[in-house]
């Protein structure tokens, strides 16, 4: 993530991962997903979190 903040594209990043001895698929979409999963991650787990029950209303209905 540090050499997509740096402002890389994913073909560099596999180049340069691949150069430097790092284990990852031949593919260099590999990364884009990569970043992808670890993007998603992130909102969610910065999500608040919410104690308790807000206001809320129930209607019952009758057939």
């Amino acid at each position: 993530m540090k050499l997509h903040y740096k402002g890389w594209g994913y073909t560099r990043i596999h180049r340069h991962l691949l150069k430097n001895g790092f284990e990852i698929g031949k593919s260099k979409t590999t990364v884009d997903l990569i970043i992808k999963k670890i993007k998603k991650r992130k909102e969610v787990l910065s999500q608040p979190i919410i104690d308790g029950i807000g206001n809320f209303r129930v209607e019952m209905i009758e057939f």
